[in-house]
Parts: C-alpha cells; structure tokens; sequence
C-alpha cells in the first residue's frame, strides 16, 4: 500500500435501481467454498520467506520482496511459476525502472475480448533484507494465486487476467505501465478488483471497506461485492468509502476511466475507528499477525464478485459447444502499437510451440514452448520484451504442435 495523507469519508449511498442484483449461483457458490485459509496462509509461507521456494535461478528464501532486494527478482519467477502450474498462460511485462509485472490469461470462451482483472501488488516495505510484507501485499498477492488456482479449472464467458504489479510502493509504476497499455490498445476491460492488505483485523469486527471513484462504472463492482457478501452469506461488515484513495492500483486503471475498486481493511476513520495495521511498512509485518478467519471471507469477497463477472460455464454447457481442434487465430488487436495477444486451441494434450519470425524468416521471440492440456489459450506478445525492441513492421508467427502447423501475420505500428 503505497503512503497518502488524506483522508476519506464514507458516501451514505442507497443503491441505484440500475444495480444488478446478484442471484444465487450455485457455480459461483461452490467456486466461494473451495477458498481456503490453509492456502492462503501456505501461500504466505512461501512469500515471506518461512518456506524455501525453488526456481530456475535456485532454492531461495524470499526474506523480501522491496524492488531494490534481489529477491524481489525471486519472487517474480516463483508467482510465474505458480500461475504456470495451474495451466495459465503466463508472462513477465517489463517496464522502465526495472520492474516486472507477472500477468496470467485465461481467454473466455463466449466473449474472449472482455476482459476482469484480479490484481494485488507483490513488492513491499521497507527496503531492507528482512522485510517479510505479510499483509501488505502478500495478503493481496495470495488471493489472487488462489483465484487462478480455483478459477483456471472453469471455463469461463469472459477472459481473466491475473495481474501482480511490482513497484507500486514507488508509485504505482508497475499497474500505471499496464493500464496505460491498456488504454492504448482499447482493452475491453469491464471490472478490475484490487487487493491490497486485506489480513489485519486486530478487534475481529470484520470490516472491510471498498473504495470507487465515479470513473466508469466502478460504482456497480462495489455494488455487486455488497451482493455477493450478502447472496453467499460471507460475514463480512463492508463500507462504501467514496472518493476512494489513489494509494494503490486500482488508481492506475480510474486514470484510464476503465472501471476500479480497491478491497482493503479497515483503512480510513470512516466508522469513528482505524483498525489500520500498526506493523505497516515495517519488518515486522509477519505471518503470525494475519486474522485467518478475516483474510478467508476478503478473499471470498473478491473471488465471488471474480466469479460473477466471469460467468461460470456449466457442464452441460460445455458439453455442448463445438469440439476442440488444433486452431491459431488472429491476434488481438491487430494492427497494434504496444502488444497484442495471440489466442490458440490444442484439440488434445501436447507440445505446443509459437514462434515470430520477421519479414527474412528470422526466429525473432518463442512466445510459448511447453506441453499443454486441451484447452483454449492465449500468450501475449510485447515486441518491446525482445532484443532490445523489435522494429515497427510485417511479422509473422507460426504455432507448432504434434503434426499441426499454422501461420499468420500481424502488422506492429510504433
């Protein structure tokens, strides 16, 4: 949670006719109940350096996760590592300032280019060796590694994106560089839900608040996180707090007018009270002081209202939909100036392998090589992430698997 000064008031709001009342779904039920404190605190185990994690550069301890510690660095590889694990599609997004951002697709299968974010920052405070960041923003980081792993065994009607922004205690730089390429390519994004210390609760009152702003539509996501704590029954004593604070990342994506909340526990005075972690931004933000019961029923909240939006497909549903083949389509979108994303099917469990080529036929990045589950994917191309920048113009990619090969061609405007 990046440092602001100001203060915020609670808007006394009736909810608006136009609201969208949420239904129970039993799809979206059983997706609530399978989010568990005992992964969630597993996770943190890894993430504040209690259990060893091994990653291609080795065997590590993440003791922090500051952006100027090299385990900050280790930390990267071992959340694309997990994200991979579950299936996802999954890259690094570089960016000015030596960040990283790690960012996992999961295409929809009736409308693929409308896209929800889950996102959580994973740097934290101070800069020190020692700095384990239990709450901020391993709490965050944590549920949405738990919502790949729950949500990556559905198919869903619209595509989510895993997103975990690195240096936004420098600024938002990492969410900021996104949501500008965002903008830039006019993604669909219709919801974004940001985590952001969601495991202190020192008096177990269980109030959480939800910060929006009147960008877009970013009224309704905390309407509908209000029905779904209502419809599941979750516990939680949640707060409208408008206008929202600008300290975390979801301020990337208001300045972008895409549609924004924050999740976040007792941050502001708005109930005469601040139940506000005091261990903040300190070397003692350990594991121990997390509210088990507490980080359970935020991350229900956030990964119900995930579900919600994404339109869960059911069995029958799926059943009946066309046969998997082997398939590469266009890339979206195309032309593009920044980045741009190339969806694939695989007909049955294989080797899977997507190359660029330029206009001679030079290899110019491998995008995906690994075997694969049948299923839909997508990976994401950034000309930017390979040898230096790619210059502007004609390429080609081709996608290679098990006697299948298939080519197209997309056009990079700088």
């Amino acid at each position: 949670m990046k440092k602001e000064g100001a203060l915020f008031f609670v808007l006394i709001f009736i909810i608006s006719v136009h609201s969208i009342i949420a239904q129970f779904d039993p799809n979206v039920a059983s997706i609530i109940n399978q989010v568990s404190s005992d992964h969630l605190m597993d996770n943190l185990n890894y993430l504040t350096g209690i259990k060893e994690v091994t990653v291609p550069s080795g065997t590590f301890l993440i003791t922090s996760r500051h952006s100027y510690q090299f385990t900050n660095q280790i930390a990267e590889e071992y959340l694309k590592q997990q994200l991979e694990s579950f299936g996802l599609t999954t890259t690094m997004q570089y960016f000015d300032g030596g960040g990283g951002n790690v960012i996992a697709t999961q295409p929809g299968y009736k409308y693929p280019q409308k896209q929800i974010i889950i996102c959580a920052h994973f740097d934290n405070m101070p800069n020190s060796f020692i700095a384990p960041g239990a709450d901020d923003n391993a709490s965050g980081t944590s549920a949405v590694l738990e919502a790949a792993k729950i949500l990556s065994k559905k198919k869903t009607d619209y595509t989510i994106i895993y997103a975990l922004w690195d240096k936004e205690e420098q600024g938002l730089l990492g969410s900021a560089y996104y949501a500008y390429l965002a903008r830039s390519r006019n993604d669909d994004i219709i919801a974004v839900i940001n985590m952001d210390m969601i495991g202190w609760d020192s008096n177990n009152d269980n109030i959480a608040e939800i910060h929006y702003r009147n960008y877009s539509t970013s009224f309704s996501i905390a309407d509908n996180m209000f029905q779904v704590n209502s419809t599941y029954q979750i516990g939680m004593n949640l707060e409208r707090i408008y206008p929202g604070t600008s300290a975390s990342d979801h301020a990337s994506f208001w300045n972008n007018n895409y549609p924004a909340v924050l999740l976040i526990e007792d941050y502001t005075f708005s109930n005469g009270f601040r139940d506000f972690n005091t261990k903040y931004h300190t070397a003692d933000d350990k594991i121990d002081l997390i509210n088990r019961s507490y980080f359970e029923k935020c991350a229900k909240i956030a990964i119900g209202t995930l579900a919600t939006y994404a339109g869960i497909q059911t069995t029958s549903s799926v059943s009946n939909a066309q046969p998997l083949t082997y398939s590469l389509m266009q890339n979206y979108p195309n032309p593009f100036n920044s980045a741009t994303t190339i969806s694939y099917q695989l007909e049955k469990e294989s080797h899977v392998k997507i190359v660029v080529y330029d206009l001679i036929g030079k290899e110019v990045a491998v995008l995906v090589d690994r075997v694969q589950l049948p299923g839909s994917y997508s990976a994401y191309f950034d000309p930017s992430d390979y040898n230096g920048g790619l210059s502007a113009g004609l390429y080609f990619y081709t996608m290679y698997s098990k006697g299948f090969a298939s080519s197209r061609k997309m056009l990079y405007l700088k």
